[in-house]
């Protein structure tokens, strides 16, 4: 099937470098902009990167496409730097990636195949090049594509090849009694080619070889007693996975109709487990998963409007309704993903979609006491980190003359963190007595560090 385009024109090609398949920005790099305000765990880019442009919808869409196609349930995204498309004698192209995204409600793939161009790909039905209703999908810097098609009960393998995408095979296509698929929800693929699917209709997690052979079988960990209900979103790291800090390979997953979230090592023990509201903000139902560079995962919450971050470990750190700069409330986030190396998040709305940064929030900053004798009771700071960041806390006059320095650009972990000062100053001396601010500076360790930062400060008397 060859894939239809729609060129803009030359200032457009400048001003809206636009992927609608999930309706997302692919944008080049520019320069800094203001801190974000807002909730900024998640971050607009700066102006310079994408002229303001990070929100898609109808419009766009239109303009690039014209009238062949409109959304229709917007499921699965996946986001890759093709090999394909870089230039090994430069790194500015770097963060210029092809994101794939399923227009399920009319079967179809929609993709960028440059910064300039929109390609369709798929239509209903069951043969070579057809879908009915996929609701998940991956790819690779090799160009593999792979698609859960859930109404056909299989998954369909693509190359991306010359801009266009090709079939080239698919699994559990051959009838079976039982069928060897029912009903598979998502698709993750590993760095070693292993594609992973959830096989929701029978309540399990199967692992396929490059090849197409069936080469794992994931139900549950009997030996805690936990079986996979109805599994549906997925997310997949391996441990050679060279965008991912620990290389510690994981599984997660979405089961018990999206109600809970389970962490599997590759060997299939479970590591960690939590169910929708554990930590969360009222109650939550999980859609789709992504895990970020230091493992992180993120879980979108259609009905909720929301996206929910866990630690490695699924303790929950966040809830993002209003992301970046402008504060705009997420419309229905359905499928998400995240490219580890730069920190860049792609989420598909319900007509739109929507591109951010990895970014940092000081949250719950407060003093033991707000009060503090130098020298004789220490000083402690708390504050919550919704990313690892590089923190400078620092106390400042009532003329906003800095007095002193507790941390000065010190890595700090995710989650919550206690910063301690005597009260001496370098020479020995006292603080001496008085009101004072003490300002938490946390900026994150992905590439938006040099444009974005978030800043809380919190009033403290020192006594005599």
């Amino acid at each position: 099937m060859t894939p239809s385009r729609l060129r803009g024109g030359a200032g457009l090609r400048r001003i809206l470098p636009v992927l609608i398949a999930g309706r997302l920005l692919i944008l080049a790099p520019g320069a800094p902009g203001a801190p974000a305000g807002g909730e900024p765990t998640l971050v607009q880019p700066p102006f310079g990167h994408c002229l303001g442009i990070t929100r898609v919808g109808t419009f766009h869409l239109f303009l690039y496409l014209g009238t062949a196609t409109s959304f229709s349930e917007p499921a699965g995204l996946t986001a890759v730097k093709l090999r394909s498309q870089d230039d090994p004698a430069t790194e500015h192209d770097d963060d210029e990636l092809t994101v794939f995204g399923l227009n399920s409600g009319r079967s179809e793939i929609i993709y960028n195949t440059s910064l300039t161009s929109v390609a369709i790909y798929g239509e209903p039905g069951r043969g070579d090049g057809q879908f009915d209703r996929p609701r998940g999908i991956a790819a690779d810097e090799w160009g593999t594509v792979v698609v859960a098609d859930t109404g056909n009960d299989r998954i369909v393998r693509l190359r991306y090849d010359g801009d266009e995408l090709v079939f080239i095979s698919s699994i559990a296509e051959v009838p079976a009694s039982p069928p060897l698929l029912d009903g598979p929800s998502d698709v993750a693929l590993g760095v070693s080619g292993r594609i992973y699917v959830t096989d929701s209709g029978n309540d399990r997690l199967l692992a396929f070889a490059p090849d197409g052979s069936l080469v794992m079988q994931l139900t549950g960990d009997p030996e805690v007693g936990v079986e996979l209900e109805a599994p549906v979103g997925l997310a997949v790291v391996e441990d050679d996975d060279p965008h991912l800090d620990r290389r510690a390979g994981r599984i997660v997953v979405i089961d018990r109709a999206g109600t809970r979230l389970l962490s599997f090592g590759l060997d299939g023990r479970l590591r960690n487990s939590t169910t929708a509201g554990e930590g969360t903000s009222g109650s939550a139902r999980f859609d789709y998963l992504a895990i970020d560079y230091h493992g992180s995962v993120y879980a979108t919450d259609t009905r909720g409007g929301r996206i929910h971050k866990f630690t490695r470990h699924l303790d929950h750190v966040t809830t993002i309704e209003s992301p970046g700069a402008d504060g705009g409330d997420l419309d229905e986030p359905r499928g998400l993903t995240i490219w580890r190396r730069f920190g860049q998040v792609f989420v598909a709305e319900r007509t739109g979609a929507q591109y951010f940064w990895m970014g940092t929030d000081v949250q719950d900053l407060e003093i033991d006491g707000g009060r503090f004798v130098p020298g004789v009771e220490p000083l402690r700071v708390r504050y919550h980190l919704t990313e690892i960041s590089r923190v400078t806390v620092s106390l400042v006059d009532p003329q906003g003359r800095t007095i002193h320095t507790l941390a000065d650009e010190r890595r700090r972990a995710i989650g919550p963190n206690v910063e301690r000062w005597d009260g001496l100053l370098p020479d020995g001396s006292r603080l001496p007595a008085g009101e004072y601010a003490l300002t938490v500076r946390a900026r994150p360790v992905y590439s938006s560090q040099a444009y974005f930062h978030d800043t809380e400060s919190i009033r403290i008397i020192a006594t005599h």
